[in-house]
């Protein structure tokens, strides 16, 4: 198979007839590529591959019996081309979302600096409670 096949669109075009293959096939042709320009090793195995990404999607669709998430599909898709890869996952959650992607691009991140903890309170010095006996008599 030659390296253009790989990058060419066309090597990813899902040509079986189905419906769960359908709909994994464009997302996962997407990241399989990803992964090739990421991994020259898994662009190699795929490249050195007989296997058609037809065949690959087929072969992930008849292994699904209820729902199956993305990742659990990336890593047949994979496992697939290369039996002992593996994929890891680096997830994040970005909560203010698009205002602080626009602030971002506007400002350059300042790594915020490190807080000082307050100095701990002194020990309150025991109060000698006492008085002179003289004080108090009169002589």
């Amino acid at each position: 198979m030659a390296k253009e096949q790989i990058i060419n669109e066309k090597y990813w075009k899902y040509e079986g007839e189905n419906r769960i293959g359908e709909a994994i096939a464009e997302l996962t042709g997407k990241i399989l590529k990803e992964l090739c320009k990421m991994e020259p090793e898994f662009e190699q195995a795929i490249r050195q591959s007989d296997k058609t990404y037809t065949e690959c999607i087929d072969t992930i669709s008849n292994t699904i019996r209820g729902n199956i998430s993305d990742f659990e599909v990336f890593g047949k898709a994979v496992k697939f081309y290369f039996p002992g890869a593996t994929i890891s996952y680096h997830v994040s959650i970005n909560m203010s979302g698009e205002v602080e992607a626009e602030v971002a691009k506007k400002k350059p991140y300042k790594k915020p600096e490190l807080l000082e903890a307050p100095p701990a309170p002194e020990p309150e010095k025991k109060k000698n409670f006492g008085f002179d006996i003289d004080d108090i008599l009169d002589f």
